[in-house]
């Protein structure tokens, strides 16, 4: 297939792209860490540097081929790319959150694009079911980015339970590895709730209860908006 062909086939389908991506998040992220035996300086907050690289460039190109004004949402994107980058090389410790909550902003406006363009189909094709369950990664993205932002302005936000470490400083350091937030992003989420990871303060108990009923919420609401779309798109066709 030559680059040309498998751009058009990529540009076909940016759901699909951002659902690949989403999955790499949620593979990849909570054992990301381990990458600092390696990489010594790869750690913290930076460690997911790749992975949300990944996730905003899939975003960027839904934004393209889904919202209008194309221009100001790649120059967006390329802000949170900029952003990203900085903080992962400049040791200032303002840079951090101020990425994350233009992260969290960002893949906001492009959760709400995918949704609304999933919640608007008039049939259910391949590229709308990646968009349906990519709406539901989002969230579980959107909320480790919470979890993360939380935790490095109110360091104890979240404790490790049934800890085995020599001491307690090994702990924080443990739990403050964002690996480890999304891990608990995505067990909140789907209301599994292992118990090894536990929030610690009233703001992140708070975080924690509302993502565990958003998640029960929009699987629901998914689930009907399909299989209703799916009941009317055969009605339909029978007709013909």
């Amino acid at each position: 297939m030559t680059k040309e062909g498998f751009w058009n086939t990529v540009s076909r389908h940016p759901f699909g792209v951002l659902l690949l991506a989403l999955f790499s998040m949620l593979i990849f992220a909570p054992s990301i860490s381990v990458l600092e035996n390696h990489l010594p300086g790869f750690h913290g907050v930076a460690s997911l540097a790749p992975l949300s690289l990944l996730v905003i460039g899939a975003s960027m190109l839904t934004l393209w081929k889904r919202a209008k004004h194309h221009a100001r949402h790649m120059v967006a994107g390329a802000l949170v790319v900029v952003l990203l980058m900085l903080s992962s090389v400049v040791p200032h410790r303002l840079l951090v959150p101020i990425q994350l909550v233009i992260q969290i902003l960002f893949l906001c406006y492009v959760l709400w694009i995918v949704a609304r363009t999933v919640f608007k189909a008039k049939t259910v094709t391949s590229d709308i079911l990646c968009g349906a369950i990519s709406v539901y990664l989002m969230v579980g993205v959107l909320a480790g980015l919470v979890f993360v932002l939380i935790e490095y302005c109110s360091p104890g936000s979240f404790r490790v339970s049934n800890w085995t470490g020599d001491s307690v400083a090994q702990q924080a350091s443990f739990i403050r590895e964002p690996g480890w937030l999304f891990y608990f992003s995505f067990v909140t989420l789907t209301t599994v709730g292992y118990g090894d990871v536990l929030p610690a303060s009233a703001l992140a108990r708070s975080a924690a209860v509302l993502v565990a009923v958003i998640g029960q919420v929009l699987l629901v609401v998914q689930v009907a908006t399909l299989v209703g779309m799916h009941v009317v798109q055969r009605s339909t066709d029978s007709k013909k």
